[in-house]
């Protein structure tokens, strides 16, 4: 007997009512993570990742590995299921399953078991896997000869919910929250670093640590390579300029408007507030000057950008060591913005922010997952250079290339994957799949 529970029946169609149910087998929506996982393969990540997180369980009682595990949940984040909660029907997807690499005829881990991985992962694992991160992008530019990078730094509010170790409150958000450290480099987006802290620390807060490691790690990859830092008023410190002045770093930070810069920029505000009202034309003038603060045991250069239009006045200003002349200046500083769209990308296409684990390791761990999960998007994203999805988002590449339905089988001799004969984009899964092959090998660690 039929159990219409299962059916779903719809009446639109005037010839015949339209029936669906759950029984047509092993179906999956995610067959576009197939080039990605060959894209790991070829990189060696996962791989590399799973060697830091040693596994002490009881080797009689295991059935799951610790490389499958860290890959069913790194690949479910790419197909978009941030929680471990999801995984309870997803350790059954065909697709999944032959990602992860586990056995076709048994289920993968279970969320308790997920949940647990998360779990037991220490702070020194979890400072050796952020390392892996500058190693990800070295990598992926090894044979280049790099002569100048810029690095930028951000921050941004985790917002919390829950009993997070932690999770305290902070003023200017007005929320209790994580605030998470990210260092994005410009050229690739690729990131090199990032630090979750708690909520009520200043945005500078342990940037130095975060920044030194990645600075050695370039500087012994490419001894002549120049270094740009870029970061907002929240980075405005004394020890961050003499950190960046003793390191050889250029640097270009956002400097609160305080008194004295204010008083030493009013003429040129003046002067465009009568342009202003005599002409009705916007205006702009950027300039510099030598400053020394009462905390600062050197003079240094101060950069403004003054505007007066129709919406008011703004000033803004810059710190520096680079040279130039403000005119150049101000483009590269305000190109950092930039590093919104990426964090945008880790923030909504990968719920980089849905850490409700208790303890803080276990969300530093979500956050790294975050994180690596990033970084092989962006490779993937290099893949479809000279493809119509060479520019897109994490979210528009998972909508239109990774949630692909197909029927999956497997044979004695293969895994079938059977994609629709309709799929629109065809030619760009070839394409990519051979920008992935003509990917080297890692080199030997």
């Amino acid at each position: 007997m039929t159990d219409c529970r299962k059916q779903l029946t719809f009446s639109f169609h005037p010839c015949k009512p339209v029936v669906a149910d759950f029984q047509g087998g092993l179906i999956t929506s995610d067959a576009g993570l197939l080039p990605i996982r060959e894209l790991d393969q070829r990189l060696g990540w996962t791989a590399r990742m799973a060697q830091i997180l040693a596994d002490n369980r009881q080797a009689g009682k295991v059935r799951h590995e610790i490389l499958s595990i860290l890959r069913q949940r790194l690949f479910g984040l790419i197909a978009g299921y941030e929680d471990a909660n999801d995984h309870t029907r997803l350790r059954h997807d065909p697709l999944l399953k032959a990602v992860a690499g586990g056995d076709l005829a048994e289920a993968l881990a279970s969320q308790p078991t997920l949940s647990r991985f998360e779990n037991v992962v220490t702070p020194r694992q979890v400072a050796e896997l952020n390392r892996l991160l500058i190693e990800q992008f070295i990598q992926r530019n090894r044979k280049r000869r790099l002569k100048r990078i810029t690095l930028d730094i951000d921050p941004t509010d985790d917002p919390c919910y829950g009993r997070q170790q932690l999770a305290l409150f902070n003023g200017f958000y007005g929320q209790h929250m994580y605030l998470p450290a990210l260092v994005f480099e410009r050229g690739s987006g690729m990131l090199l670093g990032i630090r979750l802290r708690g909520g009520n620390v200043p945005a500078a807060h342990r940037v130095v640590q975060l920044l030194k490691p990645i600075i050695r790690r370039l500087r012994e990859q490419w001894p002549e390579i120049e270094i740009l830092i870029r970061a907002d008023a929240g980075f405005a410190t004394p020890k961050f300029y003499r950190f960046c002045e003793a390191n050889s770093l250029e640097y270009l930070i956002g400097i609160p408007a305080s008194g004295p810069l204010k008083e030493r920029t009013k003429w040129v505000l003046d002067r465009l507030t009568e342009r202003f009202e005599r002409d009705r034309r916007a205006c702009r003038w950027r300039g510099g000057f030598g400053h020394q603060a009462k905390t600062w045991q050197q003079p240094r250069r101060i950069l403004y950008k003054v505007e007066v239009n129709e919406q008011g006045t703004n000033r803004r200003f810059v710190i520096t060591n680079c040279r130039g002349v403000p005119r150049d200046l101000w483009p590269v500083y305000d190109d950092r913005g930039t590093a919104e769209t990426f964090i945008d990308d880790l923030k909504n296409g990968l719920s980089m922010d849905r850490l409700s684990c208790t303890r803080f390791v276990a969300n530093a761990f979500r956050l790294l997952l975050a994180g690596a999960a990033y970084n092989l998007l962006r490779a993937f994203r290099a893949a479809l250079a000279g493809t119509e999805l060479e520019t897109a988002s994490i979210e528009t590449i998972r909508s239109r290339l990774i949630k692909i339905g197909a029927r999956v089988r497997w044979t004695a001799r293969r895994i079938w994957v059977h994609l629709s004969s309709a799929f629109p984009l065809r030619e760009v899964l070839r394409a990519v799949l051979r920008a992935i092959r003509a990917i080297p090998p890692p080199e030997p660690a």
